[in-house]
């Protein structure tokens, strides 16, 4: 809901991995309160903007041009820097 996401293989059978193109908001909502979990493992690439991401205790701020891979196990959420959207490239492992 907090995040916009363009599928970029949802017709793609058998798949191991799902990407997607995700906008990011800037919000005063306080991302770390709202971390989810989920199987797998992610990788986000930024394309635009800068975002902090939420991973277990930690807090990691990525800008453009940078990545960011954990295990999606633990509790993350991401909230957009600087009042600006963010755009960025996340692939996520089944």
């Amino acid at each position: 809901k907090e995040y916009k996401y363009n599928h970029l293989a949802y017709m793609f059978k058998d798949k191991k991995m799902e990407p997607f193109f995700v906008t990011v908001e800037p919000s005063d909502v306080d991302a770390a309160t709202h971390k989810k979990s989920h199987v797998g493992q992610e990788f986000n690439y930024i394309l635009e903007g800068s975002m902090t991401f939420f991973i277990g205790s930690e807090k990691v701020t990525v800008c453009e041009g940078d990545a960011i891979y954990f295990n999606s196990k633990y509790p993350h959420a991401m909230q957009a820097e600087n009042g600006e959207r963010c755009c960025f490239l996340a692939i996520i492992t089944k």
